[in-house]
């Protein structure tokens, strides 16, 4: 078979491009890819802590059971959990720090982190989306380098009754203060206190 020397030429020089191109996108050698990473891990709950709204629950159809009272507790404690730590991953982004959401990840070698982890200690459905709140214990962790034993920094107790109420918007606007919105409140004031701290140990914001 004959191959074109043009077409050759051409093939060589895209190889060589792309080589170029991936190497760009490659981190340096042994240089982590989260230098000063804030970690924040799911907060734990159970079942037995939280309390179910009477008003929902039902089946739509006459004579059905409705859900399970331990399923809807799972869910209700799962959903909480999430919003929880997705708004304080999203709140600490937004302010230039690299945040990420973990319940693995570590300090990188080369690298350092901060922990945020926690508990939930409450959590109240209230009654048809009214008067609902969480109570969580925090803890924020610092870990100097990979491998190392991380080393408590602060811990402290969040009660969403008590703190500042933000103004709702989009559903939670629509449909009143349920606990997911009581679990977003909570995230934006811890990511309030790591940032204090971030600030305090001169923690660099991500790389814009």
């Amino acid at each position: 078979m004959i191959v074109d020397p043009m077409r050759l030429s051409f093939a060589a020089a895209a190889l060589s491009l792309l080589v170029v191109l991936v190497g760009c996108l490659q981190p340096e050698s042994g240089a982590p890819g989260h230098p000063n990473a804030i970690i924040v891990r799911q907060f734990a709950y159970s079942t037995g802590v939280v309390a179910l709204d009477p008003s929902f629950g039902f089946s739509l159809y006459r004579g059905a059971p409705g859900v399970p009272p331990q399923q809807r507790a799972a869910a209700v404690g799962r959903a909480a959990a999430f919003s929880l730590a997705d708004a304080v991953v999203e709140q600490l982004t937004s302010l230039g720090y690299d945040a990420i959401r973990s319940d693995t990840a570590s300090a990188e070698p080369g690298g350092r982190a901060l922990i945020v982890t926690g508990a939930f200690r409450h959590i109240d459905e209230g009654r048809r989306r009214q008067n609902a709140g969480v109570v969580v214990e925090v803890e924020v962790d610092f870990q100097a380098e990979a491998g190392s034993a991380p080393q408590r920094l602060t811990a402290f107790r969040l009660d969403s009754q008590r703190i500042r109420r933000e103004p709702l918007t989009g559903v939670a606007a629509r449909h009143g203060a349920n606990v997911n919105a009581a679990a977003i409140s909570i995230g934006h004031e811890i990511a309030r206190y790591a940032t204090d701290l971030a600030r305090l140990n001169k923690w660099p914001g991500a790389a814009r």
